[in-house]
């Protein structure tokens, strides 16, 4: 390959727009009537790229790959919400709730930027807890009278802790604005 094919390849894109000087397009012509590798390459850029390109496996592990971390993080979020609910609940007398779903309404919100997925991860394993806590005897003794006293405490339970969590999703919600201000 000369050095006027190389000069001519390199100029092609210009020559099918037609961005080149008068004088450069008409070498660029006598140059691609005398030159068959430079006329096939000519062709070959003129040939349409088709449509629709199908994704390679490269394309697909990455997705694979960061679907993997996404769902081992919504794991995370569940396991903390779980925990939360197991280690704050009111009728132990521990007021350290309040801090804690505070603080999990403020992240989960942040990170999902949804009020209801920020309720029902910490709603869910709240109430399932106190179900469990309050309407069963797993551990050792019924704490209500009847059964809808006991639905009554885990509702109520479940409630305190969904405000103490709205208070954390607005927290949440003014870092966001403050972000896209900045």
């Amino acid at each position: 390959m000369s050095k006027e094919c190389t000069i001519v390849q390199d100029l092609l894109p210009l020559y099918e727009e037609d961005l080149l000087q008068l004088e450069t397009k008409q070498f660029i012509e006598e140059h691609l009537k005398s030159c068959q590798a430079c006329g096939h390459v000519t062709e070959q850029v003129q040939i349409p790229l088709p449509a629709e390109v199908k994704p390679g496996g490269t394309s697909k592990k990455m997705i694979r790959k960061i679907t993997v971390k996404l769902t081992t993080i919504q794991i995370f979020f569940v396991a903390i919400a779980f925990i939360l609910a197991m280690s704050t609940t009111i009728m132990n007398d521990n007021s350290g709730f309040i801090l804690t779903y505070t603080i999990l309404g403020a992240v989960t919100y942040l990170f999902y930027r949804s009020v209801l997925v920020t309720v029902l991860l910490a709603g869910v394993p709240n109430f399932i807890w106190n179900c469990l806590l309050y309407i069963t005897d797993w551990f050792g003794e019924f704490y209500a009278e009847s059964f809808s006293e006991a639905l009554q405490i885990a509702l109520t339970t479940l409630i305190i802790h969904l405000f103490i969590t709205f208070i954390g999703i607005i927290i949440g919600f003014c870092i966001v604005k403050i972000r896209e201000e900045n």
